[in-house]
């Protein structure tokens, strides 16, 4: 159990240093201490969650990601309003006992940029753990950014929805099934309704479900 909320307290650090600079406040430190205890408890039951889910996998004998072309199948040929730019990209890595596969597409609609992109961490369940660290960890605001939890209504979906005010930068990231990374993100946005959208005409439930 050590091990385990040192690592979920490891994936929590470095998410938080990922969000910083967005503010000059200065922190309250036993407000600080407090949020981050609870966020490493929290963060150490998704953990927990994970692995359960991991192994439930590996006793089917599927402990390897996908390969990247089957893993493109789950990108999104056609939205709504935008044009596919290229081809779609992505990777398979295997590591020891490390495995991920990653794919992305991009798309256009005048100078309105959208990416979408899969990850799949089976096999790499620390990495998960760090991309997934501040989902479902309440909010944060300030006058650059806006970031807080969300809730797309899906059994074995969380995220969180980040706004770059200055820069009209939406994104959504959501953890799927306790291994897939689903990220849509968007430029010339006021706010996250698009790029939540695109996310729910994903086959979410499917990925959940593997």
């Amino acid at each position: 159990m050590n091990a385990l909320r040192t690592l979920a307290s490891s994936a929590l650090l470095l998410a938080l240093l990922m969000s910083c600079g967005q503010t000059h406040r200065t922190p309250d430190p036993l407000a600080a201490v407090t949020t981050t205890e609870e966020a490493t408890e929290q963060l150490e039951q998704h953990l927990v969650d994970a692995e359960l889910r991991y192994q439930e996998r590996a006793s089917r004998g599927d402990t390897l990601s996908l390969h990247y072309k089957e893993l493109q199948l789950f990108l999104p040929g056609e939205v709504a309003g935008f044009v596919r730019e290229g081809e779609p990209q992505g990777e398979s890595v295997n590591m020891g006992s490390v495995s991920y596969s990653t794919c992305e597409q991009r798309y256009r609609r005048g100078n309105q940029h959208l990416k979408v992109q899969l990850v799949d961490y089976n096999g790499a369940n620390a990495l998960y753990a760090g991309a997934t660290a501040l989902m479902g960890l309440g909010s944060q605001e300030n006058d650059e950014q806006l970031m807080q939890s969300c809730d797309l209504g899906m059994p074995g979906v969380r995220g969180y929805e980040t706004l770059q005010k200055k820069e009209h930068h939406a994104t959504v990231a959501l953890g799927v099934g306790d291994r897939f990374f689903v990220s849509v993100e968007s430029t010339q946005q006021q706010d996250t309704r698009l790029v939540k959208e695109i996310a729910r005409q994903l086959n979410l439930t499917r990925l959940a479900e593997l």
